[in-house]
This record gives structure tokens, sequence and C-alpha cells, in this order.
């Protein structure tokens, strides 16, 4: 099964969370962590993920803590789970760009690579299409409907 990490669930949650706050208005991370049943530890180092990838601003001192440094447009659930997880794939051969090392390939008998190549591009773009805005869009508006070929 295909699914996001629980750090990923997190960093979402967060995202969405500073996107609902007053402009200007800062949070920390034990305070998404209790307001959402979250371990401390866990969400500040997916923060910290998210600042290194520029996601989010992190501004020290004692009333210091963390804000988006993106518009909500502009953060893709590509970057948000590229951030905390690292390159994502369908199959391993597709995440790199190196040569797949499992025996299938080697022995020239791999009949998968091209099809998933071309599901991966397919899916990073249907995840590089939907915004923080689009997570946050009433239930009545819906996603964007993307066609994907194979």
């Amino acid at each position: 099964m295909f699914k996001l990490s629980r750090k990923s669930e997190y960093g979402l949650i967060a995202l969405k969370y500073m996107q609902n706050l007053e402009a200007g208005k800062l949070c920390t991370a034990r305070e998404i962590a209790a307001r959402f049943k979250i371990p401390e530890p866990v969400m500040a180092k997916i923060l910290q993920k998210l600042v290194k990838s520029g996601i989010v601003a992190s501004i020290q001192g004692a009333y210091g803590g963390y804000v988006l440094a993106m518009t909500p447009a502009q953060i893709t659930m590509t970057k948000v789970v590229e951030a905390i997880e690292g390159p994502f794939g369908i199959v391993d051969c597709v995440v790199s760009g190196n040569e797949c090392e499992c025996t299938q390939y080697s022995e020239g008998v791999c009949n998968i690579e091209e099809p998933f190549t071309q599901i991966q591009t397919q899916f990073k773009n249907f995840l590089n299409g939907i915004s923080l805005a689009d997570l946050s869009k009433s239930q009545t508006q819906a996603l964007p409907l993307v066609q994907i070929r194979v």
C-alpha cells in the first residue's frame, strides 16, 4: 500500500495550523504538539526539516517560533513530502535517476522501468498541483482534477 508517512501527516497538520494563524503570529513546536496530540520531539524535528527546505521560517529568541515562509499557494504536496521524507517514488529505480540495483534490471529482464518512470512523473505532477491553499478550501470546493495517462 502506498501512503504518506505519519511524519508527513504531522507536517501538513502543522502547516495548516500556521496558515490559519493571525498574520504575523508565531507558533511553537510545543503549541502544535499539544494542540494536536503529537509528541513534541517529533514535531520539533519535522519543523526543523520544513525550515531547512524554506517552507517555514524560524524566529529565534524568547518570543520566537515558526511561521510560513511561503504563501499557502506556493507550498505544494511535493515540497512538503520531499522536505520531510526526501525524494519519493513509486518504485526504487525511479527515485534517484541512477541505474536500478534490482536483479531484474541487472539481468536485463526488467519490464517496468519505463512505465513506472512515466507514472512517477505524472504522480509528482499531480502532487505539485495540490497546494496547502487547496487543502484548506472548504469541502464544497473540489480539489483540482488532473487526468493521469499511463
